[in-house]
């Protein structure tokens, strides 16, 4: 048997490294889908135990879906391109808790681009939100809007 030269035991190196790396990537990426998955599920079972106790949505969930495509769309491609107004204007049409959960539900889990290439792992509405989409005086007047709503969450 033919022995390897030591160039070719760097690359049997490298080609193993890569691979490894690319083992760990796929079991993080399961670890981070698997909590947006359990958001969205939690949000339905919440929002229904709401609708058990008496409240109202000011929407239909069809109609949340709709505001959910116009927030992703305002979002999805790039932080130049995103309209930052539209998102805030978007997220204000929450009038209680359990708009904000047929919201989250209706949105989903999306995947976000940076010049036309996926940026991270797919998302929630609350987890992309959280990731700096928006200024933080936005975020201020977002959650004084929820306040004065009586509406319990936060960003």
């Amino acid at each position: 048997m033919k022995q390897l030269t030591s160039i070719q035991k760097k690359y049997i190196k490298y080609a193993l490294y890569g691979v490894g790396g690319l083992l760990v990537i796929k079991q993080l990426s399961k670890l981070l889908k698997k909590p947006s998955k359990e958001t969205i599920k939690k949000a339905a079972e919440e929002a229904d135990n709401l609708k058990k106790q008496g409240v109202k949505s000011s929407r239909t969930l069809g109609q949340w879906e709709l505001v959910a495509d116009s927030i992703y769309n305002s979002m999805k491609f790039s932080a130049v391109s995103d309209n930052k107004e539209n998102i805030e204007r978007q997220l204000k049409t929450v009038q209680n808790d359990l708009d904000l959960l047929l919201l989250t539900q209706a949105y989903g889990i999306r995947q976000h681009y940076f010049f036309g290439v996926p940026d991270g792992e797919k998302t929630t509405l609350i987890g992309q939100i959280g990731t700096g989409e928006l200024s933080d005086e936005r975020i201020k007047r977002i959650n004084a809007n929820y306040a004065a709503k009586g509406i319990k969450f936060r960003f």
